[in-house]
């Protein structure tokens, strides 16, 4: 065989065993599957590389035969050569990192593994080791130190478990890794869930029992407190009813000791509910304690029971003779009290008396005041003398009492003086109502006659100065008749009172002298009204006159324009002055008033397009002497003006508050007799208790035959 041959034959065998190998690492070289398959593929890869050496052997096989070719080749087949030889290199050097390759990456994950399994393994002895800590129910302690302790317990087993959270999450990502990377089902997501599931169930185990544990501590804590607590209390309460029965207290010593031993006693009684409460918890402790434990918490509690109703029953006892003696001194203090308010209510009362009322009140307003003081006082009366009564008891009862004696003498002085001054008031004032009256009645006399003087004048329609006179005379009368009319209206406001001063026969005189004065100022301003409506209807054709003469001066008469102007300015004064006369009344009262008013004002107002007319005509009249007229048309030009503006806003006013001042007139007239007749029962029912006053009889007697004045009128109507 030549040199070629034997190094083609040396080069093929090299390659074609490499490429053998290669095969057998392809199909070896794979980490997925169970762990068993990994363990062959492992040993598989082991007689691999123990064929690395067969593999050198037939490397220096080929590089021998091509050393020994290149001696006698030319460059040509040399660059042959070279490449044959760099090619088997190369595919040997692949074949070595591959063997090399395969068997460190399955040996890894293989390591991989048994680390796993091993931390696998402690986690499960210890997960058995816990589940059967914390399989056993719970035992019942014996008190609550033994409680303490075991909840101690089970805190830390709890805080193991928690501990070991955090290397079950480890093993949960190792198994997640190598489930990547070898896709075994023993380390699938289904394993993991199940490795975290034993754990949280674990987990739920230990809370649930450390809970129950921290509620049975708590609850036998708070038992033990609040037995520790009524246990101090009730040391501390045997401690106050000692000091307590030893009192020594000057002042009122019966009184303090009671008081503190009546709250002492209280305050037991209600720790009553609180002793309950203790025992309901009681039960429920002994539900978690052990039999032995259950049989101390019951003798405790009924120790604290009993302690408890031997202090109730001694507060008790002590509580009798104190209480007799207390409430006898209370009894008399409580009457002493009453006495004092009593006296504190009199003296306030007395001090809020108006008896000097202010000097801007009518003597009206003034009497009323008073006669409601002084049968305030009067009826008081009976009230003094209990309060007199009293005061004797309460002497007789009690001792060194002689500053609450000494007020109610000074409240009974108090009254009598308060009394005897408004009775004395009541008197004056009376004598200055008889007084004001009876001056009313020469007013009222001396109206009526001159009235019936005026209506029986006769009526003179030729001379108008007399006329406008007479007119004036009548709008005098009738202003007077309505200031007549206040006071009329003032002194039938206290026909309800004067039965408390007066006797009947005197109230009736003075009511039948008072309305027949009412009736006779009716009858006399009717009358009036009557005969301004007449001596009004003269003006009224003198003005038909003047509106006549201004037709006629139409043709331009200087002497007539003259004589017309005189006449309107007449006419204008006249008209001036029967508005002065209307607006006079500011405030009609009755209906018949306001109707009069507005008849008044539109009589008036009808005259006006007349007068306008006739001004105008004056006004473009051409006069001798200029300058005279001219001043005095200016002058009557001014005073029509006015009397127009006057007119205008006597009728906006009439018409706005028409409606208003009738409504409010109805209503009073409505609710006046109402109102007189309930301020007449209360004067009456303040008053009964003034038959039997001979003082104030005799006060009031002392008017009689005051009001014999009377107005009587003999003759024919005066109209």
């Amino acid at each position: 065989m030549s040199p070629e041959e034997e190094f083609g034959s040396c080069l093929e065998n090299a390659e074609s065993w490499m490429r053998m190998i290669q095969e057998r690492l392809e199909a070896t070289d794979n980490v997925q599957g169970p762990k068993a398959a990994l363990e062959n593929r492992l040993r598989e890869t082991e007689v691999i590389l123990a064929e690395e050496p067969e593999g050198h052997l037939r490397l220096d096989r080929v590089l021998l035969k091509a050393e020994s070719l290149l001696r006698d080749k030319n460059d040509d087949e040399k660059h042959e050569i070279h490449a044959a030889v760099k090619h088997i290199k190369t595919l040997w050097e692949d074949t070595q990192i591959n063997m090399v390759h395969c068997h460190s990456r399955i040996e890894w994950i293989l390591l991989h593994w048994s680390e796993y399994l091993k931390a696998r393994e402690d986690y499960f002895l210890w997960l058995m080791t816990m589940k059967q800590r914390l399989e056993p129910d719970l035992e019942l302690q014996l008190g609550l130190k033994e409680k303490k302790l075991q909840l101690s317990h089970h805190t830390i087993l709890l805080s193991n478990i928690l501990n070991q959270a955090a290397l079950l999450e480890r093993l949960i990502q190792e198994s997640g890794s190598l489930f990547a990377k070898t896709e075994d089902e023993t380390v699938n997501e289904a394993a993991q869930q199940i490795l975290k599931a034993d754990h949280e169930a674990l987990e739920i185990k230990a809370k649930e029992k450390v809970k129950i544990l921290e509620a049975i501590v708590q609850e036998h804590q708070e038992y033990a407190d609040m037995q520790e607590e009524f246990q101090n209390w009730l040391h501390c309460m045997k401690e106050k009813i000692n000091k307590c029965n030893t009192c020594t207290d000057k002042k009122n010593p019966m009184e303090r000791s009671f008081r503190e031993l009546k709250e002492l006693s209280d305050e037991v009684s209600r720790k009553k509910g609180e002793l309950d409460n203790l025992q309901v918890q009681a039960t429920t402790v002994i539900l978690s304690t052990s039999p032995l434990g259950a049989e101390h918490i019951t003798k405790d509690l009924e120790t604290l029971r009993a302690n408890w109703n031997n202090l109730k029953l001694s507060c008790q006892q002590d509580q009798v003779p104190l209480e007799i003696g207390f409430h006898s001194v209370l009894e008399s203090k409580s009457r002493a009290e009453q006495l004092e308010r009593e006296v504190a209510e009199l003296a306030d009362w007395l001090q809020s008396l108006d008896l000097q009322p202010p000097d801007d009140d009518t003597m009206e307003t003034a009497w009323c005041k008073c006669l409601l003081t002084r049968s305030s006082i009067l009826a008081e009366e009976p009230r003094m003398e209990e309060l007199q009564l009293k005061l004797k008891e309460f002497c007789r009862s009690s001792q060194n009492e002689e500053e609450l004696s000494n007020k109610v003498l000074s409240v009974i002085r108090e009254y009598k003086r308060v009394k005897g001054q408004i009775v004395k008031r009541c008197s004056q004032l009376g004598a200055r109502l008889r007084c004001d009256f009876q001056e009313f009645l020469r007013e009222f006399q001396q109206w009526r006659n001159s009235t019936i003087n005026l209506l029986h004048l006769p009526l003179d329609t030729e001379d108008g100065a007399l006329t406008r006179t007479y007119l004036q005379n009548i709008e005098d009368h009738l202003g007077h008749s309505n200031q007549l009319k206040i006071r009329l209206d003032r002194f039938q406001g206290l026909e309800g009172m004067l039965g408390s001063v007066y006797s009947e026969e005197q109230t009736a005189m003075f009511v039948s002298e008072l309305r027949e004065a009412v009736q006779q100022r009716i009858f006399l301003t009717d009358g009036l009204l009557q005969r301004r409506r007449e001596l009004q209807t003269l003006p009224d054709l003198n003005f038909s006159s003047i509106f006549s003469e201004g037709n006629w001066m139409n043709g331009g008469d200087p002497s007539a324009c003259k004589l017309l102007l005189k006449k309107f300015e007449e006419w204008l004064k006249t008209e001036d002055r029967k508005l002065m006369s209307i607006l006079a009344a500011k405030h009609p009262r009755s209906s018949r008033e306001r109707k009069n008013r507005k008849q008044g004002l539109k009589v008036l107002q009808s005259r006006v397009p007349q007068g306008q007319k006739i001004f105008e005509e004056l006004f473009s009249a051409e006069f001798p002497g200029a300058n005279e007229e001219e001043k005095q048309l200016e002058d009557l030009r001014y005073r029509w003006m006015l009397y127009k503006s006057k007119l205008k806003e006597a009728q906006e006013l009439s018409q706005t508050s028409g409606g208003i001042c009738h409504y409010l007139s109805r209503a009073c007239c409505a609710a006046l007799p109402l109102q007189l007749l309930l301020l007449l029962l209360l004067l009456l029912t303040f008053l009964l208790p003034l038959i039997e006053e001979q003082d104030s009889c005799s006060v009031v007697n002392n008017f009689a035959r005051s009001f014999y004045l009377t107005l009587r009128y003999q003759g024919p109507p005066p109209t």
